[in-house]
């Protein structure tokens, strides 16, 4: 996988596409890819409202590439884990 610039998708949809992808919490996302829990949540809902402003919020195309390399990767493991299962065991 190879960062595209020309590919940057900033929309929500595609924020919790994303994480919904990568299986794990906003949390433990946030922790690896190296943003607050905080930027975290702004990103998936789309904004941030603070003494009644409210402002939207966009991940950045970093944010994106980190997203769908976990992404990339959690659908790896699975893909990995089927193989397994799927793979008889030999009688030894």
């Amino acid at each position: 996988m190879f960062p595209n610039a020309e590919r940057y998708n900033h929309s929500t949809e595609y924020a919790n596409k994303l994480v919904d992808r990568i299986g794990q919490t906003p949390a433990w996302i946030a922790l690896r890819i190296g943003v607050t829990e905080k930027r975290m949540r702004y990103i998936l809902a789309g904004s941030r409202t603070i003494k009644g402003d409210t402002t939207e919020i966009l991940m950045s195309y970093a944010e994106q590439f980190c997203l769908e390399s976990l992404a990339a990767e959690a659908k790896a493991a699975k893909d990995r884990a089927r193989s397994k299962a799927a793979t008889p065991a030999s009688d030894v």
